[in-house]
C-alpha cells in the first residue's frame, strides 16, 4: 500500500507529458467575429448562443470574453442559464427549452432567467401561482421547423394563457426558428417570416426571428432581437461557401504532434480494417490524436490535415489515440505540429470530408484535450 500513492502519480504525470492534442480559443477572433454579427444586426439586439458550453469553447470563458459585445445569451437548459449567472453574467438570458413545473419557474425568476414556453404542457405546469419576481416568459411560433411550439392555430390562445398567469410579466416576447435559412432556396425561409409576421402582428412583446444564417441572408426578416451562434465560433452558417466569405474568423484551434514516421511498402495496408493500402512505398505519419480526443472516428481516407504548415491528408481508419496521414511530398519529422483544424484549416472543410457539420466537431471536444486561451487575432 505504500507503494501505491507514488505510483499513481508518476503514471498521472506521465499522462499528462504524453498526450499531445491542444485546443486554442482565440477571443480575439470571438469577439471580431461578434463584431460582424452586430454590423449584419443594424440595430438588432444581439443573443449570443452559448449552449453546449458555448458549441466546445467554454461557456464561461465565452460569455465573459463578450458580455460587453452582446446584449444578452441564449441557452438550451435552465441549468445553463444558472451556471451562467453563478459566472457572474449579468446580462438577459433566454432558455430555449423552458420551464416544465412551477418549482422551475421560481428558479427562473431567482435568477432572471427568460424561459421559452412552447408547448401547452409548461402553461398548465406553471399555473397560476406567483413566483416572487415577476417572470420574462418568450413564447415560440411553430412556422415552419415543426419540432416545438405553437402553430398558428393554437397561438393566439396560449400567448392569451401565457399573457394572463399571475407571475409572467405582460405582453411575452416571441421567438420562431428558420428550418432551412442555411440552404440556397429562399423560399421556405421566406415563408416562415411572412408567417411569424402575419401570426404576431398584434403582439407588444419583443420578437426574435434569425439565427446566423437568417442574420446575414434575411436582412428584412426584422424582429427586435437575432440569435447568432456558429458564425461567433468562426463556422459557416450556409451549406455553400465559406466562413471567411463573411469575415469570420476560426477561434477554435486544434492541434497536436507527430510522434512517428515510418515507411510502408507498396500494397500494405495501413491502420484498422486495412482501409488504406500504400499505392507506392511512401512515408507515414503517425499523428497523437484521435477519436478519444473528438477527432471524428468517421473522417475517411482524403480528410484534409496540415502537418508542419503543408497540407495533406488522413489515410486508414482513425483510431482511439492515433491518426495515420500520408507524408509523400511533405517535410515532416517527429515532433512536428499537426493542425486538424484553425486558422490554417477551416474546421468546415474537415466536417464536409467526414459527412458531418462543424457544430458536431466543436462540441465533442474530450476532456483530455488541453485547451488553452489566447487572443492573436485583433
Amino acid at each position: 500500500m505504500s507503494d501505491l500513492r507514488p505510483l499513481q502519480e508518476v503514471i498521472h504525470t506521465e499522462a499528462i507529458d504524453l498526450r499531445r492534442p491542444e485546443l486554442t480559443i482565440d477571443l480575439a477572433a470571438l469577439r471580431h467575429n461578434a463584431a460582424v454579427a452586430r454590423q449584419a444586426a443594424k440595430g438588432r439586439k444581439l443573443l449570443a448562443a452559448v449552449k453546449a458550453d458555448a458549441y466546445g469553447h467554454g461557456m464561461a470563458t465565452v460569455a465573459r470574453a463578450l458580455r460587453d459585445r452582446v446584449d444578452g445569451f441564449m441557452v438550451a437548459t435552465l441549468g445553463e442559464g444558472e451556471a451562467l449567472r453563478q459566472a457572474g453574467i449579468t446580462q438577459r438570458v433566454l432558455v430555449l427549452q423552458g420551464v416544465m413545473s412551477q418549482a422551475e419557474a421560481r428558479r427562473a425568476a431567482r435568477r432572471f432567467l427568460e424561459p421559452v414556453f412552447h408547448h401547452a404542457s409548461q402553461i398548465d405546469a406553471v399555473g397560476t401561482v406567483g413566483f416572487g419576481l415577476p417572470l420574462t416568459a418568450w413564447i415560440k411560433l411553430d412556422t415552419g421547423m415543426h419540432r416545438v411550439g405553437f402553430t398558428p392555430e393554437e397561438f393566439a390562445q396560449a400567448y392569451a394563457r401565457l399573457s394572463a398567469l399571475r407571475g409572467v410579466r405582460p405582453n411575452p416576447n416571441v421567438l420562431t426558428h428558420f428550418a432551412c435559412a442555411d440552404e440556397p432556396d429562399r423560399g421556405p425561409t421566406d415563408d416562415q417570416i411572412t408567417l411569424f409576421k402575419q401570426t404576431t402582428a398584434e403582439c407588444s412583446g419583443e420578437t426574435s426571428l434569425c439565427n446566423s444564417a437568417g442574420l446575414l441572408a434575411y436582412p428584412h426578416a426584422g424582429g427586435d432581437w437575432v440569435r447568432p451562434g456558429i458564425m461567433l465560433y468562426g463556422g459557416n452558417p450556409f451549406i455553400t461557401g465559406n466562413a471567411a466569405d463573411w469575415g469570420l474568423k476560426p477561434v477554435m484551434t486544434l492541434t497536436t504532434q507527430l510522434i512517428a514516421v515510418r515507411e510502408v511498402q507498396a500494397g500494405e495496408r495501413v491502420g484498422y480494417g486495412g482501409k488504406f493500402t500504400a499505392p507506392a512505398t511512401m512515408p507515414v505519419g503517425v499523428v497523437s490524436i484521435g477519436y478519444g480526443d473528438g477527432y471524428p472516428r468517421h473522417a475517411p481516407n482524403g480528410t484534409p490535415i496540415i502537418v508542419n504548415g503543408q497540407r495533406t491528408q488522413v489515410i486508414g481508419r482513425v483510431s482511439m489515440d492515433l491518426v495515420t496521414v500520408d507524408l509523400r511530398g511533405v517535410q515532416a519529422q517527429v515532433g512536428d505540429t499537426v493542425q486538424c483544424w484553425g486558422d490554417q484549416l477551416p474546421i468546415d472543410e474537415v466536417a464536409q470530408a467526414a459527412g458531418t457539420i462543424s457544430y458536431e466537431l466543436m462540441c465533442q471536444m474530450s476532456g483530455r484535450v488541453t485547451r488553452r486561451v489566447v487572443e492573436v487575432s485583433e
